[in-house]
């Protein structure tokens, strides 16, 4: 990429500007970023923070609800939840009602770690959103809210867990 745009790491401002998606794509990576950043300092793994908001807002689902949530592979939910279940964030227990379904529940320490989560996501919200109205606040959440909406469509996947 950086021979692409003459030695830097990003695209030009201006071809960015112009084009919405790119902007996004950017500021994605940009937000993203300083998740990552925000959350590794407090000494959580990154890749658990889906997984443990959403557990901790809808806890006892099952894996397949996960990766239906995450847009993850199964493969890649079952290796992250088994890495959560040995650090004691999660459990797995067999449902009562269906002896073949194991669902995925937060514990204490994953619920902890979450409020650790929620804090620096806050943080890093209030720098992204800096500056900007509550009105357009409202109006930039409509539109990328129709983004997210086509581009699941696109993959075939239904849009319909749109306020989790």
């Amino acid at each position: 990429m950086k021979d692409k745009h003459k030695g830097h790491p990003h695209p030009p401002w201006e071809e960015m500007r112009q084009n919405p998606c790119m902007l996004c794509g950017e500021v994605s990576r940009l937000l993203h970023q300083l998740m990552r950043e925000q959350t590794e300092r407090i000494g959580i793994n990154p890749t658990y923070r889906p997984f443990i908001h959403f557990l901790s807002e809808h806890d006892g689902v099952t894996q397949l609800d996960l990766a239906n949530v995450t847009h993850l592979a199964a493969p890649t939910v079952s290796v992250t939840l088994q890495k959560m279940e040995q650090e004691g964030l999660i459990m797995r227990q067999t449902d009562t009602k269906d002896q073949r379904q194991l669902l995925v529940y937060i514990t204490e320490a994953g619920r902890a770690i979450h409020a650790k989560a929620r804090e620096q996501i806050r943080k890093a919200e209030e720098q992204t959103l800096r500056g900007i109205s509550e009105q357009d606040c409202q109006k930039l959440l409509s539109i990328l809210s129709q983004m997210r909406k086509n581009l699941i469509e696109e993959r075939g996947e239904k849009a319909d867990h749109e306020t989790d």
